[in-house]
């Protein structure tokens, strides 16, 4: 019977674990609640309404507040309507203990009367919700009836035929437990005349500036401080103080880019490169005045690839020659660009060869003018006709001339006077020595290359290479055979050990040998991945202490009446365990 009792103490104290679980409620409603509901009559089923009433001692600010119906389920949120200002400047406010009135089309038109609201008529009678929320839509209050899945507390009882539910009245005012069946009760429905009122507030947003300004004057913006300064850019997004860099306004304060060459397409925030000013605000090419000074059109042997044009730069300056070309041809039919990239520096003179520019001059008659990009002609050699091989037409003392003294990439120089060939057999002049021969333009005896290169013989031993000519040793000795144990590297040509089993140090018990290098590695250590779903430490919150403290305190409490139940049992055994001891 004892032990019954001890069981029955613990499993009450236990059982009472559940209130020691806080439960969860709906934040408590503000001052502003739903005071009554009308699902309409059987006359009129929808001709329905939802008052709001201010429990408040003051007046509260509903301005874009609403009123939703929500279904049984909460499967379907249908918004009645809210309660919205005309206008920015205009905040809407409900009296203390006054009200606000959400009524159906139908019911106005039924009964002739005016509200804050009105909405189209479709609430059900037997269930359903009806929720307010504020201008943030955080729920504010919310009444459930019939099978509401979730009332604010336990749903009410449904209203009978032709009721509404109305809030129960109490001393403080509406009565507001956050529980709708016990807040509310069926009453006869009443519809109360709204105390929402308009309240206009005059928005100053320029407080710098005299007078209120509703809006921002026109020519101005707002800076980060919040006051109205000028734009100085008006088609600008944001406040400009000042007109921008590289920027020019008109005289309706608007801002353009500024552009460097009024006389050039498009807007040239800068001027462009190779370019410079020409005018108030216009820009030309910086065309230097460069000179044509020579031309190759007949090359000793063949013209391809020895012909050149010579351009001389008499400035200071270093010349990017892509913004000049050459005309060749006596009406010249075709221009040649520069090679890209081509510069000419200052007092240089450069020459470029029909590879180079991919030219052709003509050994007849032909004609080079030198032009820039502007279209202007710089250079002009005149015609030329039938030029000698290997003379150029060139500028020398202030004229165009030939010269037999072709300068490429020099200063140009006369021609000069080369003596008559004399008659060999004529002349009297001893014969050249063997392996030589006279040259008919010097009539100087000259080496024949052909005869002197026979050279001398090379050492035995020896051969002549045919590239430089010179003689290298024959490698006629065979290499020393390698040592027994021993095998030749075929990349090296060196004597390698020939590893066997024999000679081989056995591995280490965690190592292996390499077949590629023959060399003992260290095996690889496996390690075991941490399971997908590993332990984790149970988390203790504050209701888990709760719990916890509770069945220790309840453990306590059985003890201690155990242990007053059991007090004689206990004191004659503690007596016969001593008395044994002693």
């Amino acid at each position: 019977m004892r032990f019954a009792r001890v069981l029955l103490c613990i499993f009450l104290s236990v059982s009472q674990l559940a209130v020691l679980v806080p439960r969860t409620y709906a934040a408590p409603s503000a001052n502003v609640v739903i005071a009554q509901m009308y699902p309409g009559s059987t006359a009129g089923a929808t001709q329905e309404f939802v008052e709001l009433y201010n429990n408040a001692v003051t007046d509260v600010n509903v301005t874009n507040w609403c009123v939703s119906y929500i279904s049984s389920t909460g499967g379907t949120t249908t918004k009645l309507g809210c309660l919205t200002a005309p206008d920015s400047q205009t905040k809407l406010w409900i009296k203390a203990g006054g009200y606000a009135t959400f009524v159906s089309n139908e019911y106005k038109a039924a009964f002739n009367v005016s509200s804050d609201v009105s909405f189209a008529g479709g609430m059900s009678a037997t269930a359903g919700h009806v929720k307010l929320t504020d201008s943030s839509n955080a729920e504010i209050d919310r009444l459930g009836w019939g099978s509401a899945a979730s009332p604010e507390g336990t749903s009410t009882t449904a209203p009978s035929a032709g009721k509404s539910l109305q809030r129960k009245v109490n001393p403080a005012g509406l009565q507001d437990t956050d529980n709708n069946v016990n807040d509310f009760s069926t009453a006869t429905p009443t519809l109360h005349v709204s105390s929402v009122y308009e309240v206009v507030t005059v928005i100053d947003l320029c407080p710098n500036i005299p007078d209120a300004q509703p809006t921002v004057p026109k020519g101005y913006a707002i800076d980060a401080s919040g006051s109205c300064q000028p734009d100085s850019c008006l088609n600008i997004d944001g406040l400009q103080t000042s007109v921008p860099d590289r920027y020019d306004a008109d005289a309706a304060g608007n801002c353009m880019q500024h552009d460097e060459c009024d006389n050039l397409s498009g807007i040239q925030t800068d001027i462009p490169d190779n370019m410079i000013r020409s005018g108030s605000n216009d820009c030309a090419w910086d065309i230097v005045p460069l000179q044509i000074t020579e031309v190759l059109p007949n090359a000793v042997g063949s013209d391809t690839g020895n012909e050149f044009i010579e351009v001389y730069n008499p400035t200071n300056r270093m010349i990017n020659l892509s913004m000049y070309s050459v005309a060749v041809g006596t009406n010249q039919e075709k221009t040649y660009a520069f090679p890209i990239g081509s510069t000419i520096g200052p007092g240089e003179y450069r020459s470029f060869s029909d590879s180079a520019m991919k030219f052709t001059l003509v050994n007849t008659s032909s004609r080079v003018v030198l032009h820039a990009i502007d279209g202007s002609s710089l250079g002009d050699t005149g015609t030329y006709n039938s030029p000698a091989e290997g003379e150029s037409w060139a500028f020398i003392n202030g004229e165009w001339q030939y010269t037999n003294q072709p300068t490429p990439g020099t200063e140009n120089q006369l021609s000069v006077e080369e003596d008559t060939p004399v008659d060999v057999t004529d002349s009297g002049l001893a014969t050249c020595p063997a392996g030589k021969y006279r040259n008919p333009l010097t009539n100087r005896c000259r080496t024949i290359v052909e005869d002197a290169a026979i050279l001398a013989a090379c050492d035995e031993g020896q051969y002549r290479n045919p590239e430089t000519g010179r003689c290298r040793k024959i490698d006629t000795t065979s290499l020393t055979a390698c040592k027994d144990g021993q095998y030749r590297s075929e990349e090296t040509n060196r004597c390698r050990n020939i590893v066997t089993a024999s000679t081989q140090k056995p591995c280490n018990d965690n190592q292996f040998r390499s077949e590629t290098t023959n060399r003992c590695h260290n095996l690889p250590v496996s390690t075991v991945p941490d399971a997908a779903y590993a332990l984790q430490p149970v988390k203790q919150g504050v209701m888990a202490f709760v719990g916890w403290s509770a069945l220790g305190g309840a453990g306590v409490l059985a003890a201690g009446y155990a242990g007053w139940e059991w007090r004689r049992d206990l004191v004659a055994l503690w007596r016969r365990v001593t008395h044994r001891l002693s």
